[in-house]
C-alpha cells in the first residue's frame, strides 16, 4: 500500500506479502502433572506471541480467542497502510470449514474510526472450493487514545486446507454518530406520468425488485432547507412504478449518509401493506443519485399518505481506501468421516470433526442442517449441546449453472472449548444419530 512518500506498485506490494507470511508457532501438548506450568506459559504465550501492538487490544484479543489460544496462528510482520490509516493483522483461527481473522486497524493521523462504525471488509474470493459462504465482521474493541480498533473477520467455505491463501480487504471506515434529515417537497410532483425508465445501455444493470431507475433530471426542483441534495425526477414511470429520486451535491454520496432520505407512504384502507419496494443509490454523469420505488398506482394518490424526505447523515469523516493483506492460514487439527446415515430426504455423506468446531454435510433435497437440535457425544458419555452455537446452516444448489442437478445441506458449530477431534464418537441431528467410530 502507499505511505505518504513512498507508493509501492501493486505487484511488488504483493510480492512483499508473500515474503513475510506469518509462522505459526509450535504446538503445545500439557499432561495432568504441569497444568500449574501450563496455566502460567499459557498467559505468558498469549501476550508474547501475539503482535496486538495496544495492551488494551491484547487482552480484548485474548478474551475474543477464549479457550482456542493454542489453537489460534499468531500473526506477526503483515502491514499494510492507506490514507493514513494501518492494518495489522495479529491472530486467525480456522478449520477446513471457516476462517477467522482478527487485525488491528489504527488511524495514524486522524480520528476517523470508533467503536461504533460501518466498515467495508471481506475476504475477496470465496474460501476453499465452495460456491456460497457466510460472512461478517465484528468490531472487538476500540481504544480511544491510539485511535485504534481490533477487529474480527470471518467467513465460512469448504475444504480450507493447511497453507491456503487468503486475501482479506478492508475498504472504507465510516463512524455511525448521525444526525436527523427531513426535509419536505412538493406532494404535487407526485401525480407526474410518463417519465422515462433507465435502461442497460444507459450504464445502469440493476434491478429494484424488477424496475430500473428514472432517468435523472427529469424533473429537478431544488429542496427548502438543504443544499446537499435535491429531487431530480419524480413521478410514474414507463414500468407503472412511482419513483421518488433525489441527485446528491457535488462531492456529497450516499456514502455520506447512515439512511438516505426517503419518504415513507401509508394506506388507510391496508394499513399493514408494505408499499415501498426498495431504493438503489447510482453514479451517472459524476453525480450520485438515489431513486426509491413504490407500489402504488395514480389512483391510489387520493388515498396515500407520504411523509417527508427522512434520513440520517453522518457527523465525522469516514476513510475510503484499500488495505489487503495475505496470509497462509493453518487449519486445526481434524478427522474426516463419511457416515451415509438418512436424514429426512437426504444422506449426511461428510463430517468433519476439528479441534474447534463440527461441520457437517447431507445430499439431497428439502433439509436443513444448523438451526435443528443438534449434540455431540464424547467418549466418555459427555454430551455437548451444540445448537446455540451454530456459524452456518442451510441449503444451495450443487451446480449454480445447473438447478435441477439437486443440493445439499450445510451446518457447522463451534465448540465452548477446545476437543481432541477423536474425542467426539456420536453426533445427533435433530434426533438422528450418526455414529463415528
Amino acid at each position: 500500500m502507499t505511505m505518504r512518500n513512498i507508493t509501492l506498485s501493486p505487484a511488488r506490494r504483493a510480492e512483499i506479502l508473500r515474503g513475510i507470511q506469518p509462522r505459526r508457532a509450535r504446538r503445545l501438548h500439557w499432561t495432568v502433572g504441569r497444568a500449574v506450568l501450563a496455566a502460567v506459559l499459557v498467559v505468558l504465550l498469549t501476550f508474547s506471541a501475539f503482535a496486538a501492538a495496544i495492551p488494551v487490544l491484547r487482552e480484548a484479543l485474548q478474551n475474543a480467542l477464549g479457550s482456542f489460544t493454542e489453537q489460534s496462528q499468531p500473526i506477526t510482520g503483515i502491514v499494510t497502510e492507506d490514507n493514513g490509516i494501518e492494518v495489522r493483522p495479529v491472530a486467525a483461527l480456522s478449520n477446513s470449514g471457516m476462517v477467522r481473522v482478527w487485525a488491528e486497524v489504527q488511524d495514524k493521523t486522524g480520528d476517523r474510526l470508533s467503536a461504533d462504525m460501518d466498515v467495508g471488509v471481506g475476504f475477496t474470493s470465496m474460501l476453499g472450493d465452495t460456491a456460497q459462504a457466510k460472512g461478517g465482521h465484528e468490531i472487538i474493541s476500540y481504544d480511544e487514545q491510539t485511535h485504534t480498533a481490533l477487529i474480527e473477520v470471518y467467513q465460512t467455505g469448504y475444504n480450507i486446507g493447511d497453507g491456503s491463501t487468503v486475501s482479506l480487504e478492508f475498504r472504507s471506515f465510516q463512524p455511525r454518530e448521525n444526525e436527523p434529515v427531513e426535509v419536505g417537497f412538493p406532494r404535487e410532483m407526485l401525480a407526474v406520468t410518463g417519465l422515462k425508465n433507465m435502461t442497460t445501455e444507459m450504464g445502469i444493470h440493476f434491478l429494484v425488485n424488477e424496475t430500473f431507475p428514472l432517468v435523472p433530471e427529469q424533473t429537478p426542483a431544488t429542496l427548502p432547507g438543504t443544499d446537499a441534495f435535491r429531487l431530480s425526477s419524480v413521478g410514474f414511470g414507463e414500468d407503472g412504478k412511482l419513483h421518488i429520486q433525489i441527485a446528491f451535491a457535488e462531492g456529497v454520496s450516499y456514502q455520506d449518509y447512515l439512511s438516505t432520505p426517503r419518504s415513507t407512504v401509508s394506506d388507510p384502507r391496508d394499513p399493514d401493506a408494505i408499499l415501498m419496494l426498495g431504493g438503489a443509490p447510482f453514479e451517472y454523469n459524476g453525480i450520485w443519485y438515489s431513486d426509491m420505488a413504490y407500489a402504488v398506482t395514480v389512483d391510489d394518490l387520493p388515498y396515500l399518505t407520504f411523509s417527508n424526505l427522512q434520513g440520517a447523515r453522518y457527523l465525522r469523516e469516514g476513510a475510503t481506501g484499500s488495505w489487503q493483506v495475505t496470509l497462509n492460514i493453518e487449519v486445526a487439527d481434524e478427522v474426516i468421516y463419511h457416515p451415509s446415515i438418512s436424514y429426512g430426504n437426504a444422506v449426511i455423506d461428510e463430517i468433519r470433526v476439528s479441534e474447534i468446531g463440527v461441520y457437517a454435510r447431507a445430499a439431497g433435497d428439502s433439509v436443513k442442517l444448523g438451526r435443528s437440535p443438534t449434540y455431540a457425544m464424547t467418549k466418555d458419555q459427555e454430551k455437548i449441546i451444540l445448537t446455540d452455537n451454530c456459524v452456518e446452516g442451510g441449503w444451495s444448489v450443487d451446480d449454480m449453472l445447473d438447478p435441477s442437478a439437486g443440493g445439499h445441506s450445510v451446518g457447522q458449530w463451534m465448540f465452548d472449548k477446545p476437543i481432541a477431534p477423536s474425542d467426539i464418537v456420536l453426533l445427533n441431528f435433530d434426533g438422528v444419530d450418526v455414529p463415528l467410530q
